[in-house]
């Protein structure tokens, strides 16, 4: 059985997982300053965890939408595709910006990343 793989379906996963990541962690960063404003204080936690929350969620979305337009047998291979392709974005944003992340956090970040869209890819597909 020849499963063939849907790159507009991986590329548009991203796109959407992208748009999401900047969406949430818009309107995150925007609570936090808005809770500081009132007296609460986070400090660079709460960025780091709305952050990393709204990427992780990009990740499994990017998945789920690349599985609903890619083909039933490969939904989850676009979704993890996907996941892979936001996640190569943001990594080498963070790295350009001067991030001193080293190879092993990369790697473990990857494998999580094809993980969440693995899963969201599947549930897509399924939902097709």
């Amino acid at each position: 059985m020849r499963t063939s793989i849907g790159w507009a379906a991986a590329a548009l996963g991203a796109v959407a997982g992208l748009l999401l990541m900047a969406v949430a962690g818009f309107l995150g960063t925007t609570l936090l300053w808005l809770g500081e404003r009132m007296g609460w204080s986070t400090g660079q936690t709460g960025t780091w965890a709305v952050l990393s929350i709204s990427l992780l969620a990009s990740e499994f979305m990017g998945g789920y939408v690349a599985g609903r337009l890619g083909r039933a047998p490969a939904s989850a291979v676009n979704g993890s595709l996907a996941a892979l392709g936001l996640f190569a974005v943001v990594a080498s944003l963070s790295l350009v910006s001067g991030s001193p992340a080293g190879p092993l956090p990369l790697v473990v970040f990857a494998v999580v990343a094809a993980a969440l869209g693995f899963w969201g890819g599947a549930l897509g597909g399924r939902q097709a």
